[in-house]
């Protein structure tokens, strides 16, 4: 017997590579392969240390993935299992980092004659342009001391790769523009909250780092040159479809993206080639096509579409919505009579700190699409657009902006926007246009109608939450839903 037929079986599979066990008789557990099976298997008995367990344990991952009986798991057993696979990618991904410190402190890339960016990709074809470039920068940081608390967070794996290079390249773009005590302040407060934000995150902070550490005339002078540089260009035809290409600067991206995604919300009215539905019942439209833009009841149990399900689902992919949102606003203007308006005028969501806020010209608004707008042109647009500022507290908490009724104030649905930044329900990931405003404890039981008593949800977690009774703790910052372990899945 061959060792890899001993291996097969005892991953159980056949020596013809097909499975031992069908889809209807779960297969046994299988036993460990043993690193030393797996060098003879593969031969690499003459790779040197480190090299030679990096290659086996990857051997080992590759006959996991090609011979595991995964329709076999329970759901809990894939849960866990993904997260672990991803834990694996992100600590080779760590290691990776460490070893391109070493390639840089030795000078491997320069004895070379090639640059570090260059080594690296061409010991590891498969990594992207970017992610090459983001292992280099971490890794050259790695050998500089003033990195040594990021340093010990890529080596540990509480900050992946990804995040690190978000910071270091932070760094670099303002240390040279700004000042470097305030820079420092700011990287160090990065670096400790890293392990607990996503790389969107960290990457939203620091673009606004960007916009409120350079000085205001930088600034200014890089919104001008942005703005002076959008471009609407048709590039052609093809398969009868016409092709755009559209520039836009922070600005015109953030009002673009606010106007379509105020008509881009999934319409269940529709019907399968994306025409209004002529059927009547549950989600049918009772009137104009604007119907289906109105907000629903925050405490009723509808089945509203949205990407986590309802009982209705609008065909059009979500490119398609935002073309045809865009489309019906050009038709709309087109329509109206000269100097009168038939669409509302965009609401405009700018967050900015209070003290940015008062002093008028130092600071930057982020809008809703994570897009940087300075503070000049957060006062020019609020002319032009229906804008809402939100002003934060301190703490960067939301302040209560509602005022006691039934339904919550549009104002009270952008401040819970703001906080919940989409659907509550934890691993839920609706954006916060397609939810509802749900009253934690219900109106008709004593519940307030306001932020302390808010949570955003999507159409089939509010269904799931009325249905089961669901209760959480609503915290400045988040919302804690209380959900018995049964029903955790949902």
């Amino acid at each position: 017997m061959t060792t890899a037929t001993a291996l097969g079986r005892r991953a159980g599979v056949h020596p013809d590579g097909s499975a031992r066990a069908s889809r209807s008789h779960p297969t046994p557990p299988a036993a460990p392969v043993r690193s030393g099976d797996i060098a003879e298997v593969v031969g690499l008995r003459d790779l040197p240390g480190l090299a030679a367990r990096l290659a086996a344990m990857a051997a080992e991952l590759r006959l996991i993935a090609r011979n595991t009986a995964v329709w076999t798991m329970p759901e809990t057993g894939l849960g866990d299992a993904i997260e672990q696979a991803q834990a694996v990618r992100e600590m080779a991904h760590s290691l990776s980092a460490v070893l391109a410190a070493e390639v840089s402190s030795r000078g491997l890339p320069e004895a070379s004659g090639l640059s570090r960016n260059d080594w690296v990709a061409g010991h590891a074809p498969g990594l992207a342009a970017g992610a090459s470039a983001a292992l280099t920068a971490v890794g050259a940081a790695m050998n500089d001391p003033r990195w040594a608390g990021l340093a010990r967070r890529v080596r540990d794996g509480s900050v992946s790769v990804d995040k690190a290079a978000v910071i270091v390249r932070f760094r670099d773009d303002v240390i040279t523009v700004a000042d470097p005590d305030q820079v420092e302040q700011v990287v160090d407060a990065m670096v400790e909250s890293a392990p607990q934000l996503g790389v969107r995150e960290l990457r939203r902070l620091a673009a606004h780092g960007r916009a409120s550490l350079r000085p205001p005339e930088q600034v200014e002078d890089e919104a001008q040159r942005l703005r002076a540089a959008r471009s609407l260009t048709k590039v052609g035809r093809c398969a009868g479809m016409t092709e755009y290409l559209w520039r836009l600067d922070p600005e015109g991206s953030a009002i673009l993206d606010a106007a379509v995604d105020a008509l881009a919300r999934p319409r269940p009215d529709l019907d399968w080639s994306g025409w209004p539905s002529t059927r009547k019942g549950p989600g049918a439209p009772s009137g104009s096509a604007s119907d289906a833009h109105t907000e629903t009841d925050s405490d009723s149990d509808s089945d509203s579409d949205g990407p986590a399900g309802g009982r209705s689902v609008d065909p059009r992919s979500p490119a398609t919505r935002r073309a045809d949102a865009a489309l019906e606003l050009i038709q709309r203007a087109v329509a109206a009579p000269q100097g009168v308006t038939r669409t509302p005028r965009t609401k405009l969501v700018v967050t900015m700190s209070l003290e940015a806020l008062l002093d008028r010209l130092r600071g930057a608004g982020v809008a809703a699409n994570d897009e940087v707008l300075t503070a000049s042109t957060v006062r020019r647009v609020a002319c032009e657009a229906e804008i809402l500022p939100t002003v934060l507290g301190g703490p960067s908490q939301v302040l209560d902006i509602g005022r006691s009724d039934r339904y919550f104030t549009p104002a009270q649905r952008l401040a819970l926007a703001l906080r919940d930044h989409g659907c509550s329900y934890p691993g839920c990931t609706v954006p916060p246009q397609w939810c509802e405003a749900h009253h934690v404890v219900h109106w008709l039981h004593g519940g307030a109608t306001d932020l302390g008593n808010g949570a955003l949800l999507c159409g089939r977690h509010h269904t799931i939450v009325h249905q089961l009774g669901l209760t959480a703790r609503v915290l400045p910052d988040q919302v804690i839903w209380h959900i018995p372990l049964e029903h955790r899945r949902e």
